[in-house]
């Protein structure tokens, strides 16, 4: 069961309502709770009434939202951006919701959502993982394939263009081919993933170094991260930073 907290804006909830929270909602209240894919149990709390809309009263409200048709038998992975939210489910589909100024639900125009949408773009297409940032979403496919959209001022989508994309693209550099992503992680402006062959690629924003090239100049298109030493087993994502888990490759003498 998935339970969702949030400080009231009408972004990235997905509730499905058509109901926009304002400030007077309590901070930190679980306002959803997810236990299947196609039917999604929602709380919404409004602790004092005052400016909500005529039909949140003071008090609870429950309902019960369906969600668009998707391949699927129940949600397998979460993400969420900075006001948008996706999910995968057990067969691969892709659903988005939330803001979508910067096109980063995928959904082929830059419009809010306010319930789960499929992304039909990537119908057909086996997504195995996800990761969102503050204006972008990453994807990979269970090919190892990645599919990128969103907003792009730094270069976070990975396409060697500036261009935001309101539908997934996948991205083509050389430096991919023949690589299979199978982890993939998203910072506020930056995209990071981890290959079978153990590489780290990262592109973006990389004013804070968070690219972990050595140096502080923006990436349009993944670059190779220098390991030595140690074999990778996990990234993540910070606002402006990065980690990577990973286990030493150097046997030590007996």
């Amino acid at each position: 069961m998935l339970h969702i907290f949030n400080r009231g804006f009408r972004y990235g909830t997905g509730v499905g309502l058509g109901l926009w929270r304002r400030r007077t909602a309590r901070p930190g209240f679980p306002n959803k709770m997810v236990s299947s894919p196609h039917l999604i149990p929602c709380i919404e709390q409004n602790t004092s009434g005052k400016d909500a809309p005529p039909t949140v009263r003071q008090g609870s409200l429950n309902s019960q939202v369906q969600l668009s048709k998707a391949a699927g038998s129940y949600v397998k992975e979460i993400a969420c951006g900075g006001r948008h939210s996706a999910v995968i489910t057990d067969a691969g589909a892709v659903l988005t919701f939330g803001w979508g100024l910067y096109g980063q639900c995928g959904q082929g125009s830059t419009t809010d959502l306010l319930r789960p949408t499929c992304v039909s773009s990537l119908s057909g297409i086996q997504v195995v993982g996800l990761a969102a940032g503050l204006w972008h979403t990453v994807c990979i496919a269970a090919d190892g394939q990645v599919f990128t959209f969103g907003g792009n001022q730094f270069g976070q989508l990975g396409t060697g263009a500036e261009q935001a994309e309101t539908s997934p693209k996948r991205l083509d550099a050389a430096i991919l081919e023949g690589k299979h992503a199978k982890k993939v992680s998203c910072g506020a402006r930056h995209s990071t993933i981890l290959t079978d062959d153990d590489q780290v690629l990262s592109w973006g924003w990389n004013k804070y170094g968070q690219l972990g090239l050595g140096d502080t100049v923006d990436r349009s298109i993944p670059a190779l991260v220098p390991i030595a030493g140690c074999i990778p087993i996990n990234i993540a994502c910070g606002w402006w930073h990065t980690l990577m888990l990973a286990e030493t490759s150097i046997l030590e003498p007996n």
